[in-house]
């Protein structure tokens, strides 16, 4: 985490600097430099938990003598000020409004290790500065600041100019070089640019530990500014024996995928952790082989100008995280850039939203391996920083109507790759419904339903296809130039499963992050929600009179749960996952109207826990369900006293008799 900060300093500032103010130039009584806050959001990410960020700096306190002080970046309004030191000697003498300040600082330490000094127009350092394009951006910005490589120039010429102050930095301008072979460092800089976030690049890892049959991932990403940023991601997968990992290290490594892996061009492990760090480390072990160790680390490629993995120890800091107890997977990634654009969200500092974004996509992206919901695989547990993900199933929510799946298949001229999609179209409740829904369970409930089921954004964002390959959602949102984005179909969303064997037809990109549909496939699919939009249209525009019921109501748990016996008393059901239901007054389940059933009432569990179904059979209980539609209180009390008479087999006599 190492930075090179520049300013150009302003008349307003130069109080800082005794000099200044004996000759009586001082415009006013500030007496600190600015720091902007995007600046300081990017260098500190998590500068926001505090008033003070505190830096122990060198700088010239004199021609020649160099001191050492405690100073710190002061909160003000909108950005910050570096104060606790103002310099008396006459050096400063120079001072003028345009000098160039500059500043290297270490900010994965607390308190960070800074080296700053101030540079007269006329110097040839200034010159050499100003005049690079690394500095381009102070046309436009009062500071900026230069992430490692960003600013090797800079660094450069601070180390070679001021010497006692910056250390010396051996800038290499780049240079074709000898022979065939590609430059290792330079191609590493294509290869790192796979259009990858951190979300998806994360995303993109957890891939390759649920292909290798991990059911426990943990992710660890800790504060960026207590010991660097660096993140960690450790699996209980089968692991990999030494001459697996050699191979899955190389770049481009070709094997052969089975049917349920989510890899495609062996790509992804390289691909995802170079995009965001300089250095990448895999440690595995299979339960009949020992552990080892890889590392593609970019500084050795630029050292030595070959393709030459390390075989190194780990880091005795990473112990921990890369200890691997029977079998697994540890990929390390340290020397991580900080990202391009700063994440930013009113009054929250940008490491905690990146951890929030991190958490929302992951919970979205593999919400049916979270759920436990894939064919013919465990459910699988993911960790960050030790907080357990709950999947958010974007077509998950009880009051979401689901429409039959449709499927359509693309023959292929190998009849073994013949591809099959599954077109499945969902209605959801309008914010409304949600609002009322939830209304019982308090405002703080009803608030997080309703960012779940917007998916953190704007409702009208999330309407369109949803294509999840292997069960795996790569993309959603948007209808792929199918349809226009629309107010009044906001509600319809449509998931496109597919495997691998449609990977080809549908040009699933290297990030697996983007797909373009065959002509034929859109054809379909505009056939198949034709009838779905007409539904969502009428939803948008009366929710009343669409109200998921009959075939479409969300199905009863396979193993029973929602019914009492005598021997499994309703209030106490097992629920999805394997948690216990725990009904108290305020909390009962909520109650809704279906068109047809076998039974007077039935208990069921949906994507937010149970709720009672009432059906025609007893005229009387239905006219009593309407009559408290909007009471969320007497709704409770109603489902609390079916639940007694469930207990008591009522249910069970009625169907006898």
């Amino acid at each position: 985490m190492k930075f090179t900060i520049l300013r150009r300093l302003t008349h307003s500032e130069l109080g800082m600097f005794h000099a200044y103010r004996r000759d009586g130039r001082e415009g006013s009584k500030q007496r600190a430099i600015n720091f902007d806050g995007e600046v300081v959001d990017r260098v500190f990410p998590s500068a926001n938990d505090s008033e003070k960020v505190f830096l122990d700096c060198r700088c010239y306190e004199g021609n020649k003598s160099i001191i050492e002080r405690t100073q710190w970046l002061k909160r003000q309004d909108k950005n910050w000020r570096l104060e606790g030191y103002c310099p008396t000697s006459p050096y400063f003498q120079f001072v003028e409004p345009g000098v160039l300040f500059a500043m290297q600082v270490d900010s994965s330490t607390l308190p960070a290790k800074a080296s700053w000094i101030v540079i007269p127009k006329n110097h040839s350092a200034y010159e050499a500065i100003v005049n690079h394009g690394e500095s381009g951006r102070l046309d436009n910005a009062g500071m900026i600041a230069l992430f490692g490589s960003e600013g090797a120039h800079t660094m450069h010429v601070l180390g070679t100019h001021f010497p006692d102050v910056f250390p010396e930095y051996p800038y290499v301008a780049a240079e074709s070089g000898e022979g065939d072979e590609p430059d290792p460092a330079g191609l590493f800089d294509i290869l790192a640019r796979a259009g990858h976030r951190l979300t998806s690049a994360v995303a993109d890892l957890v891939d390759n530990s649920i292909s290798a049959g991990a059911t426990e991932i943990e992710i660890n990403f800790p504060n960026p500014n207590a010991g660097g940023r660096w993140l960690s991601i450790r699996d209980n997968g089968h692991g990999m024996t030494p001459d697996e990992l050699r191979q899955a290290m190389r770049v481009g490594n070709r094997r052969a995928y089975g049917g349920a892996d989510l890899g495609k061009f062996g790509y992804g492990l390289k691909g995802a952790s170079w995009s965001q760090a300089d250095c990448l480390t895999v440690v595995s072990k299979t339960a009949d082989s020992p552990q080892s160790i890889r590392t593609w680390d970019k500084d050795h490629l630029v050292r030595t100008g070959k393709w030459e993995m390390l075989t190194d120890p780990v880091d005795p800091k990473f112990s921990s995280v890369v200890s691997i107890p029977r079998a697994g997977t540890v990929v390390l990634l340290t020397k991580m850039r900080p990202p391009s654009e700063v994440p930013t969200v009113k009054n929250v500092d940008p490491y905690t939203v990146e951890v929030t974004k991190l958490q929302e996509h992951l919970e979205l992206v593999f919400h049916r391996y979270l759920e436990g919901a894939v064919k013919g695989r465990e459910k699988v547990t993911i960790k960050i920083n030790g907080e357990v993900l709950v999947g958010n199933n974007p077509m998950g929510h009880v009051l979401t109507k689901p429409h039959d799946p449709r499927t359509i298949t693309i023959n292929q001229t190998d009849p073994s790759k013949k591809a099959v999609i599954t077109v499945s179209a969902f209605i959801t409740p309008n914010e409304d419904e949600v609002e009322r829904h939830h209304a019982g369970e308090g405002p703080e409930a009803a608030r997080i339903a309703r960012d779940r089921i917007s998916l953190y954004g704007r409702w009208n964002e999330t309407q369109g296809l949803y294509f999840y390959r292997l069960d795996r959602l790569i993309k959603w949102g948007g209808w792929e130039g199918l349809f226009a984005m629309d107010e009044k179909t906001k509600l319809l969303r449509v998931a496109v499963d597919f495997d691998r064997n449609a990977d080809d037809p549908l040009q699933v990109n290297i990030s697996k992050q983007e797909i373009k549909l065959p002509v034929t496939v859109s054809e379909y699919i505009k056939n198949i929600v034709k009838d779905p939009r007409a539904e969502a249209r009428s939803r948008y525009k009366n929710p009343s009179k669409s109200k998921s019921g009959g075939k479409d109501a969300p199905t009863t748990v396979a193993n029973g749960v929602g019914k009492a016996s005598p021997d499994k008393p309703a209030a106490t059901l097992s629920a999805i996952g394997g948690s216990k239901l725990k009904v108290t007054k305020g909390g009962a389940s909520p109650i809704r109207l279906v068109d047809s059933g076998s039974a007077p009432w039935e208990r069921k569990v949906g994507f937010t826990g149970e709720h009672v179904e009432v059906t025609p059979k007893i005229p009387e209980l239905v006219e009593l369900v309407q009559a408290i539609e909007s009471d969320p209180v007497a709704k409770a009390a109603l489902s609390n006293f079916l639940r007694v008479l469930e207990v008591a087999n009522v249910l069970k006599n009625f169907a006898d008799a």
